[in-house]
């Protein structure tokens, strides 16, 4: 009587290789792609910061204007930052009393995907000599709240 024995297996068979390196593709595919989908939104906030520091900016000048005692005038302008163009314009109305209601509205263009984007900044503008009278501005009638 013969016994043969059989040797056992040892390491891995090539099938079983092939099916790690598969899964260990997809899941670096994976994290590839969330990689660029977070590099695209934050090249899309920093975008979104650049216009509202531009739309803050043209507030600022045009209230540091209206202390001057300078006339204000509605307008529009282009400035560039980080390579794009950005189409910023404001509009102003006398509201009466020394209060000018501005807007500031700033557009670009996102190079991705060419879509139009829109900020817009509205604002109240009161001449300083009124401000430093304490004047209380508010929209609509006077109201009471109760504290807690």
């Amino acid at each position: 009587m013969i016994i043969r024995h059989r040797a056992r297996q040892q390491g891995f068979s090539l099938i079983e290789v092939l099916i790690a390196l598969l899964i260990l593709g997809g899941g670096l595919l994976g994290l590839a792609r969330l990689q660029m989908g977070m590099l695209g939104g934050t090249a899309e906030s920093v975008l979104n910061d650049n216009a509202i520091r531009l739309a803050e900016e043209k507030l600022e000048s045009l209230r540091f204007e209206l202390a001057a005692g300078q006339e204000l005038a509605a307008g529009n302008d282009e400035p560039q930052m980080n390579g794009v163009r950005m189409q910023r314009s404001w509009s102003l109305s006398a509201l009466g009393d020394g209060l000018v209601a501005t807007e500031v509205t700033v557009q670009w263009e996102v190079s991705t995907t060419g879509e139009v984007q829109t900020l817009q900044l509205p604002a109240r503008l009161i001449r300083p000599d009124l401000a430093a009278q304490g004047w209380l501005l508010q929209n609509g009638q006077p109201t009471r709240e109760t504290l807690p």
